[in-house]
């Protein structure tokens, strides 16, 4: 998981949109998966923390569990949101306190939004934010935690869309699902993390007309070949 470093002007701009909308409880979601939005809340937990802040991160993706990654505790208890484990199953995460859904011992529970909203009111009397890492909007299925079921308890939405990878069909239609669960607080996060560099697809425009001008892009390429700047990650 590639983190946001704390102090980049990208995370003040999302703790400054927390505090102005007096958000305790945000969910962070993408579309489809792999878009950055776990990276996106540990980086937001890490800073707050930074800021002397005490965070809790609730993981509610199965498709992209906490849980893969090599550096979360094996040993960790069971816990549910419909009584006190939810408190006790707490364990740590890259020193940020982490509830993941490996170890939820119970998913009906959370399916009704009122029990959700109960756990996170418990949660709140230990830690300043809550922050939510959520199954994609786009790909639903039994396993996940119902959008509906965060509508009480979440104050606002952050959706992580990543330029190269999503479209706006997709988006609007993520948007449309979130809404008609209920969610009113949605912001919008650009990724850039699976953005080609400037060089690749420089290149490969010229490579789809290089049949109508093969001098020209055949020229261009070769000089863009040597700018090895243009393939890097910034």
């Amino acid at each position: 998981m590639k983190l946001i470093p704390k102090q980049y002007h990208e995370l003040e701009v999302i703790c400054n949109t927390m505090i102005d909308d007096s958000a305790r409880c945000v969910t962070f979601i993408s579309l489809c998966g792999s878009e950055g939005s776990s990276s996106a809340c540990v980086s937001v937990a890490k800073r707050l923390q930074s800021q002397h802040k005490s965070v809790l991160i609730i993981d509610l993706n199965p498709i992209n569990t906490f849980s893969s990654d090599d550096k979360l505790p094996t040993a960790c208890n069971p816990w549910r949101f419909d009584d006190i484990s939810c408190q006790l199953g707490v364990t740590n995460y890259q020193e940020v306190s982490l509830l993941t859904i490996k170890n939820l011992a119970a998913i009906e529970p959370a399916k009704n939004k009122h029990v959700l909203n109960d756990a996170v009111a418990r949660l709140k009397q230990e830690y300043d934010y809550i922050l939510i890492d959520m199954s994609p909007a786009l790909k639903l299925n039994r396993n996940n935690v119902p959008l509906h079921s965060l509508s009480l308890c979440s104050e606002l939405t952050f959706v992580t869309v990543a330029l190269g990878v999503n479209d706006e069909e997709s988006l609007c239609k993520g948007i449309k699902e979130l809404k008609q669960a209920g969610h009113s607080n949605i912001k919008i996060l650009i990724s850039q993390h699976n953005f080609a560099p400037l060089g690749e697809r420089i290149v490969k425009f010229l490579q789809k007309h290089s049949a109508k001008w093969p001098k020209l892009c055949t020229n261009l390429m070769a000089k863009i070949n040597k700018q090895r700047w243009l393939f890097e990650h910034h």
